[in-house]
């Protein structure tokens, strides 16, 4: 696919991206670990999802929040598209899990990171995470079903 060759003119929010950046020290990430664990107890025995789907959760949590706290620092927006491939669809897929299943997880993601944050004090931030996820989960799931 050469999807991600051609050139789109965007233009940047540096103050959002540097929010989005600066979460990394606001929300720790232990927090939203034990939160994406919490969040995910109830899938982890439900005979509906594969063994393995609450373990890929958890590193498409990590991998999902590298790619946003990074982007501060991306010249070229192109280059996202290419991390949420090769970091995220590839990953998933040689896991053996459905993109059928990647909404779901995505929905879980957003839900448990709100969670974190607002039961920490940080209601600030839920905006930007929101902000965040929101359009990188519709890209990943427009670029999962191409």
């Amino acid at each position: 696919k050469q999807w991600y060759q051609r050139r789109v003119r965007v233009d940047r929010d540096r103050a959002f991206l540097k929010e989005l950046h600066s979460l990394k020290d606001k929300v720790s990430e232990s927090m939203l670990i034990g939160m994406v664990n919490h969040g995910c107890e109830s899938l982890k025995n439900n005979p509906e999802y594969p063994k393995n789907f609450v373990f890929e959760l958890r590193k498409l949590s990590a991998k999902l929040m590298s790619i946003g706290y990074s982007l501060v620092h991306t010249k070229d927006y192109t280059d996202i598209f290419i991390d949420l491939d090769e970091m995220i669809l590839r990953p998933w897929a040689s896991a053996g899990l459905p993109f059928s299943l990647l909404e779901v997880g995505l929905s879980k993601l957003l839900g448990c990171y709100v969670t974190a944050v607002a039961n920490s004090g940080l209601y600030t931030t839920v905006s930007t995470f929101e902000r965040y996820l929101r359009p990188v989960s519709s890209c990943l799931l427009v670029l999962a079903n191409s």
